[in-house]
């Protein structure tokens, strides 16, 4: 199975935490990744903030997971999303992309935990 990685779980992993080693574990399974382009927005702009080195992890990302940009497809199906399930822009569109090919989403964001085919680390 696919599995779709939200800025979180990978804020997660590169910060060592419990949580990170659980995206460590599913990086190690050898299964297709995908990471909505959207995060690597959200990633940089958290590294920004905070004064940290963000190049070798986004180099990192776009090296062991397929980057998916936002198409008309997808941003169609985060308008229903965004209106059924009352998310943020983003959030939508994180959760369209992981829908629209038919992906697990692994995050750490609990406004995702009682959606469908989301897993929560």
């Amino acid at each position: 199975m696919t599995v779709t990685f939200d800025s979180s779980a990978w804020i997660e992993y590169f910060a060592g935490t419990q949580k990170g080693k659980l995206v460590e574990k599913m990086l190690n399974q050898n299964q297709p990744i995908l990471t909505p382009s959207i995060c690597l927005m959200e990633i940089k702009h958290k590294y920004l903030r905070e004064e940290h080195p963000f190049k070798d992890r986004l180099d990192f990302i776009c090296s062991t997971s397929t980057i998916v940009d936002i198409t008309k497809d997808i941003a169609l199906i985060a308008a229903d999303i965004k209106k059924q399930y009352k998310l943020y822009t983003i959030d939508a569109v994180i959760y369209a992309t992981a829908q629209k090919h038919k992906s697990l989403l692994l995050t750490g964001d609990h406004h995702f935990a009682e959606l469908p085919n989301v897993n929560l680390i």
